[in-house]
């Protein structure tokens, strides 16, 4: 089963996300703040795609972003914001907040897909 890094602060997100992806089949990692993102970045569970939320409460999910591009370079990153984004770059993906559940989900599960057929 592929695992998923989501790093949201906001609990009825994080609930609502987790369980969509629970229906794609995917394990869900659920981080509610920063410095919980890179506890499992730094480790060693596997991980076919991080979803970071940029508005966390200990700090910005930016560095959350560095620190999974740092340590894992080859799985794919979901930026999700309000603020305005920038363009997807260097394995980032920009998903911009209020996002359908079922939208993300599914880009995820590609994403997921993706990486499957790469290995």
């Amino acid at each position: 089963m592929s695992s998923v890094l989501l790093a949201e602060d906001e609990f009825l997100i994080r609930a609502v996300l987790a369980d969509a992806l629970g229906a794609l089949g995917l394990a869900c990692i659920e981080a509610s703040t920063g410095q919980a993102a890179l506890d499992v970045l730094t480790g060693d569970v596997p991980l076919s795609v991080i979803i970071v939320d940029i508005g966390l409460p200990d700090m910005s999910g930016e560095r959350v972003i560095e620190a999974a591009v740092r340590h894992r370079p080859s799985t794919p990153v979901i930026r999700c914001s309000g603020a305005a984004s920038g363009a997807p770059s260097g394995g980032v993906h920009v998903f911009p907040k209020p996002y359908s559940v079922d939208e993300l989900s599914r880009f995820v599960a590609a994403l997921v897909a993706g990486a499957a057929t790469r290995a």
